[in-house]
């Protein structure tokens, strides 16, 4: 803002310094008027009606001086005013004698005025505007038409008084363009030492380019970005500064700027004097020709060294948190056998032991020992099978085996999987498949699991008495499949952290489950990699909801897959990283 400030206060001095110039012009002229207009009264007498119409047009200037402190634009005013000269010469040439009127001379004036209101195409039309009241005074003079001269003063004398009018009026034109050439060398020069103090002392490099690349000025930022001086860079050829794998990036750049007059940018290494590189963001504008040759370009090329280092230690943190992020899910994933061959042995015996198939144990304590040891092989291996699912899922190892199913069938069986703990808790379950649901196209495994996460956790968050309910059905988005719960609810704080691996929520309103905190992150990677989403709302003290929709396992009665009536819009699950 401060820059446009200070653009815009040096353009309002110029306007109004040739403002003043031109009331100053203008109010000489109507002052001569009115000296001629008092000396004619005091030789002449009472002037008749022609030469009333001539002292108006003398002192006709003073008006257009008042009419430059309104806003008429100064074009306007200024050409008005050599119209007006012009026309006024060539009738007081008619009153005063034609051709031979000692105020012929005035028409030099003219152009010599116009100088002063603009360039070359002002003074052409003053020119010709002289030239046709010229013409005027002699038409009207071959016609015989010229009144009668009242002028009493000898013709010697009205010449002398003429061309000595002139000349005072040639000297204020003279003074004028004098005033108006030193304001406008001084505005150059200011704004040459501006742009020259603004290239001095710029840190980045500002360089002009030929259209082949070759440098033709050099700011001094070249001794600190580059540690040479400017001088030394004239002449030459981006090839003698530019890494060479970087040579065809920076003359792309240059080819967009010259030839086809687009801004364009490269990011490259330059040699410095020591031998060294340095990274620097070169940007390149065209500078537009008239004749439409190539253009020149101006370029602006800033050191981004420690950025560049930056970058590259970011990605050598990524690709070492990915590494250990692979190494972490290759481990997991080939443990598998290790881990759930030990745990089967343990459940496996652990439940020979309880239903005692090979006789009676002795104590009782004995039995409720087994029964425990079989209760926590069990939970163990859920936990284990929830991570090495993850584990495969992150490491792209976890392969979809999609087929036409029924989804009432592995409700079902879901259902029974959790419907022990589910009466131990007291927990409802109910069930409700629609019609359009029932056959479905999709992982039967993977499926299974998102419902049996899903009833596993509504039965875990959910009091004596409540219910959990699962619904599916099929809507503009292909099929979707909820499970809601009359449970504790979660709250929005917490409802966002839900979905990451191993997050969990506790607090004064959740009681503190075991689990690793996979159900929900396994529901979202399990939805998405079916092409859909997983939506989760709650409600604190109300209960929760999440619905899986699968947007391309809706099936016809024939089994055929049907794709989804409307592109189905992915949102990402709530709460996932």
């Amino acid at each position: 803002m401060d820059i446009h400030r200070k653009t815009a206060a040096p353009r309002e001095t110029t306007q109004n310094a040739q403002r003043r110039l031109f009331v100053a012009v203008q109010a000489s002229k109507a002052a001569l008027g009115a000296i001629f207009t008092v000396a004619f009264i005091a030789f002449v007498g009472r002037p008749d009606a022609a030469e009333a119409i001539a002292i108006a047009g003398l002192v006709a200037p003073a008006v257009l001086a008042l009419l430059a402190y309104t806003s008429v634009p100064l074009d306007l005013l200024e050409q008005g005013a050599l119209a007006t000269f012009a026309a006024l010469i060539g009738y007081l040439a008619a009153l005063t004698g034609g051709v031979v009127s000692p105020l012929i001379v005035w028409f030099a004036l003219v152009p010599a005025e116009a100088a002063l209101a603009g360039g070359r195409p002002a003074v052409l039309r003053a020119a010709v505007a002289a030239a046709v009241a010229l013409l005027a005074v002699a038409g009207v003079e071959a016609a015989g038409a010229l009144p009668v001269s009242r002028l009493p003063v000898p013709a010697w004398g009205l010449y002398a008084v003429s061309v000595l009018a002139a000349v005072i009026q040639a000297a204020f034109v003279a003074a004028a363009a004098q005033d108006r050439q030193r304001a406008a060398d001084k505005a150059a020069a200011e704004g040459a030492a501006m742009y020259r103090f603004l290239a001095d002392n710029a840190m980045d490099l500002i360089t002009r380019h030929s259209a082949d690349g070759r440098i033709r000025f050099a700011s001094p930022a070249a001794g600190v970005l580059l540690g040479l001086a400017p001088e030394d860079l004239l002449g030459l050829a981006p090839a003698a500064l530019v890494h060479a794998d970087d040579l065809k990036a920076m003359q792309s750049a240059f080819m967009e700027a010259s030839y086809f007059a687009r801004a364009a940018s490269a990011e490259v290494r330059l040699k410095r004097a020591d031998g060294g590189y340095v990274w620097a963001e070169i940007r390149c504008r065209p500078v537009p020709k008239a004749n439409g040759e190539a253009s020149d370009i101006v370029a602006v090329t800033r050191d981004i060294t420690e950025r560049k280092a930056y970058e590259r230690e970011l990605i050598e943190a990524r690709d070492l948190s990915e590494q250990a992020n692979r190494a972490k899910s290759r481990f997991l994933a080939n443990m598998s056998h290790e881990l759930r061959t030990p745990l089967n042995a343990i459940i496996g015996f652990s439940e020979v032991m309880t239903h005692e198939m090979f006789g009676a144990l002795g104590s009782p304590r004995y039995l409720e020992y087994s029964r425990l040891v079989h209760e926590s092989g069990n939970h163990l291996l859920e936990l284990i099978n929830g991570i090495l699912d993850m584990s495969k899922i992150e490491a792209g190892k976890f392969e979809l085996s999609e087929e036409v199913f029924d989804l009432a069938e592995v409700a079902e069986a879901s259902v029974r999987f959790v419907k022990l703990p589910a009466e131990r808790a007291g927990v409802a379950i109910k069930t409700a498949i629609g019609p359009g649901a029932r056959l479905i196209f999709a992982d039967k495994r993977a499926v299974k699991q998102i419902l049996v996460n899903l009833l596993s956790n509504g039965v875990k968050f959910t009091p004596r008495g409540g219910d959990v309910r699962i619904r599916a059905g099929l809507d503009t988005r292909g099929i979707e499949i909820a499970v809601a719960d009359s449970g504790v609810g979660i709250s929005k704080r917490d409802l966002e952290r839900l979905g990451r691996p191993f997050e969990q929520v506790e607090g004064e309103h959740v009681r503190a489950k075991e689990g690793t905190g996979l159900g929900l992150s396994l529901v979202k990677a399990l939805a998405a990699m079916h092409g859909g989403e997983a939506l989760m709302e709650s409600t604190l003290g109300e209960g929760t909801v999440v619905r899986v929709r699968l947007p391309y396992a809706a099936v016809d009665d024939k089994g055929e897959r049907v794709a989804p009536p409307r592109e189905a819009q992915i949102v990402p699950f709530r709460g996932a990283a």
